[in-house]
């Protein structure tokens, strides 16, 4: 058995390129599949893999405390990017491991489509598209509102783009940066107006661009670099309309 756990480590990444090739090492065997998930309290405080456990926190904390799926909340659990409920061989091992928010580790869930292949981004494994598919729309009316989208490019293939289309269905992206997106506004409304005040709708323009180009540097599909972006090229907004925030739609 010991023989077999350390093939199965070794065919990690393997697996995570085609999932549909691969069945557990604990497949048919419910004696063998409870054993393998009680290896995941050893992880526990405590226990003998605590140490393992707080290196995944520490290294994630170090580099950026926020989650890798959602891009906005703190991380505070481990995800099993392929489920333990699945793939229990992989409990413990810390390539699987993956520290996220708790929004997102309870969204995600078991979720493991083998019939398609179509996994989520592995925080350690995978690049999210460097193409910009994530846009969003700004609408004025009685008040400003927010909308997000994904659209395909010919330059990003048909699989990676379905990846990027599931995650966002399973995590809720497209509502979730819906209401980062109003909140984010809200809060920097009094730098618009000094702006605006200032410079008018060229110079407000100008720091609407300079925030999307500043936000790119977390990747050009962060939410808040396609939020700046479709700010900086809406007119009614830099002329004024972004006073519309303040107006609580009926």
């Amino acid at each position: 058995m010991r023989t077999g756990i350390i093939d199965a480590y070794g065919n990690y990444e393997d697996v995570l390129r085609d999932i549909r090739r691969f069945t557990s090492l604990a497949h048919g065997s419910d004696v063998l599949t409870k054993a393998l998930l009680g290896n995941y309290a050893l992880l526990d405080r405590g226990r003998p893999l605590e140490d393992l456990r707080n290196s995944i926190f520490r290294t994630a904390l170090a580099r950026n405390s926020r989650c890798p799926l959602c891009e906005r909340a703190q991380v505070c659990a481990l995800d099993h990017f392929l489920p333990k409920n699945h793939f229990p061989e992989y409990s413990i091992l810390a390539d699987n491991l993956i520290p996220v928010c708790e929004r997102c580790n309870r969204l995600k869930g078991d979720e493991c489509d083998r019939a398609d292949g179509l996994l989520m981004f592995h925080a350690y494994f995978d690049e999210f598209p460097d193409i910009e598919i994530l846009f969003a729309e700004i609408n004025i009316g009685n008040t400003v509102s927010i909308s997000y989208s994904l659209r395909h490019s010919d330059k990003i293939d048909n699989f990676t783009f379905g990846r990027v289309e599931r995650q966002f269905k399973i995590l809720g992206l497209f509502d979730f940066y819906q209401m980062e997106a109003v909140a984010e506004l809200t809060d920097q409304i009094d730098l618009y107006d000094e702006t605006y005040d200032s410079f008018g709708d060229s110079g407000l323009r100008s720091t609407l661009g300079a925030l999307a180009r500043g936000a790119e540097r977390k990747g050009i599909n962060h939410w808040k670099a396609a939020l700046y972006r479709a700010l900086s090229r809406n007119t009614e907004f830099c002329s004024g309309g972004y006073r519309k925030l303040l107006v609580t739609g009926s």
